[in-house]
């Protein structure tokens, strides 16, 4: 009965986020699978090239809603995904799915229906992963540009610590977690929000997509195979990111021979989030590049 307490507080929670998302002109729309769905919000009809986003770990497509704001004005299309298994994505809790590489392959599959072309595709932290994984699997070249935000694809090498950190089992784990993601200004969550989020985020989905990494590191994570990474890419990242350290920027940017790396001081790994002005600052500058 607590676990479905919580669940019907976090139903309304999101039901609340989609309201925001559809305030804001978003379109809710479905990519059929056969068997499921993949659920984004498409925004703006413009002639401009398309950008597509992918959120990270433990969050939805609610979470670019900051940036998505700045961008509403540029004549783009913007879509913008839940991940399989997140938010209105439903899948079968079959464990093979919670796969990083698989919901990269869904989601390519997913922008071959849609017919789009000449993205430019954003991806956050773990969204960062998934859009590597998707660009090294495009054979027909639908992505011209890659935009990373503090992104993951190297190991970190805390590994232990950082898995406490990103599963949080605990409430006090949630409080850990928000800090690393925001930094000590962050207001601490109230009680409810607390166990609500302790309480979603243990489902069974992230124990599967936890073990599925950590089974398949050395696939899942590519370090030095991200030479085959072809295409202009920005990398941005927070100067005081513990999550994706700025020793793993600068691994990456060596890896990925198109790529540029750009900092946004004082700030952590939630940049999205922290300094939506500066990262649609750096999405426009870079797709016009």
């Amino acid at each position: 009965m607590i676990k479905l307490f919580y669940r019907s507080l976090y139903r309304n929670y999101q039901s609340q986020r989609r309201k925001s998302m559809k305030n804001m002109g978003g379109i809710p729309s479905y990519v059929n699978m056969g068997g499921h769905r993949i659920f984004y919000w498409k925004f703006g009809n413009g002639n401009q090239k398309p950008i597509v986003f992918f959120h990270g770990l433990l969050d939805e497509s609610f979470g670019f809603r900051r940036v998505v704001k700045e961008l509403l004005n540029d004549g783009h299309s913007l879509y913008v995904f839940d991940l399989p298994g997140y938010g209105k994505s439903k899948l079968p809790q079959v464990k093979y799915l919670f796969q990083i590489d698989v919901w990269a392959n869904l989601l390519l599959e997913c922008i071959e229906k849609l017919n789009l072309k000449n993205i430019c595709l954003v991806g956050h932290s773990m969204g960062g992963l998934v859009s590597q994984h998707l660009v090294l699997g495009d054979q027909h070249k639908r992505v011209e540009k890659l935009i990373l935000l503090a992104p993951g694809g190297i190991p970190h090498p805390e590994r232990e610590k950082m898995r406490k950190i990103l599963f949080p089992k605990t409430e006090s784990q949630v409080v850990l977690l928000l800090r690393y993601l925001y930094g000590e200004e962050f207001p601490e969550p109230g009680y409810l929000f607390r166990h609500t989020l302790v309480t979603i985020w243990n489902d069974k989905p992230n124990e599967y997509l936890q073990e599925n990494t950590l089974r398949r590191e050395d696939e899942i994570f590519f370090g030095p195979k991200m030479k085959g990474i072809k295409i202009p890419t920005l990398i941005l990242a927070g100067a005081e990111d513990e999550i994706t350290p700025p020793f793993m920027m600068n691994q990456m940017k060596s890896y990925i021979k198109k790529s540029k790396l750009v900092w946004i001081p004082k700030i952590r790994h939630a940049i999205h989030l922290e300094r939506p002005d500066v990262v649609a600052k750096n999405i426009r500058e870079f797709y016009y590049s």
